[in-house]
């Protein structure tokens, strides 16, 4: 003998602006009837008319799309010197397929003007010194600005690049994350001290 089924429930759910998940349910007792398709629909509509008045309309699929930046501003960004950082930024969502492409080509074509350039004969071009920068050490660790300059370093996410590189140890990135941290918390108390001069 089957299961039979008493009662139906309906609901929606959506994220609010601040982030909180807001659900709204409807349940329908069998009785001595169960509930057409069409209120079951007519159900559905109210409760996503109610969803949309607490937490607003849902937004496009397209609208989290952004259009491809162009490469003048990926290098400007990334500055990218390694295939595997680029590789890792499409991994984790920095890059569409499309920057991704560009960058790597980016790269390829720099290091076949390298190449030409040391097979006849001219001078290399400089490249930076934050290129290859000393392996990290074990213990203790540079001061913030050393690491902050020996790898070009303006935001937490460069820095998380980095130690991904293994180039800085767990100690100084937790201390490049504490700073980036307080610049944030010191952004906002600058502006209020500003608007009270």
């Amino acid at each position: 003998m089957g299961l039979e089924r008493t009662e139906t429930e309906l609901s929606v759910e959506r994220r609010s602006p601040s982030g909180a998940t807001v659900r709204l349910s409807a349940r329908f007792s069998r009785g001595s009837s169960a509930p057409t398709d069409a209120e079951l629909r007519a159900a559905l509509a109210e409760l996503e008319a109610s969803l949309a008045a607490l937490v607003g309309e849902p937004e496009p699929a397209t609208a989290g799309r952004r259009a491809d930046r162009e490469l003048s501003e990926l290098i400007e960004t990334y500055r990218p010197r390694q295939r595997e950082l680029i590789d890792l930024l499409l991994e984790e969502g920095e890059l569409t397929a499309t920057e991704h492409a560009r960058l790597r080509e980016h790269l390829e074509a720099t290091a076949e003007a390298g190449r030409g350039r040391a097979t006849s004969g001219e001078p290399p071009a400089p490249r930076a010194p934050a290129a290859s920068p000393a392996p990290a050490p074990a213990a203790g660790g540079r001061p913030v600005e050393e690491l902050l300059r020996a790898y070009e370093i303006t935001t937490l996410r460069q820095a998380g690049a980095v130690r991904a590189r293994r180039q800085i140890s767990y100690d100084e990135y937790m201390r490049l994350k504490a700073h980036f941290e307080q610049a944030v918390v010191a952004r906002p108390a600058a502006a209020e001290d500003d608007r009270r001069r």
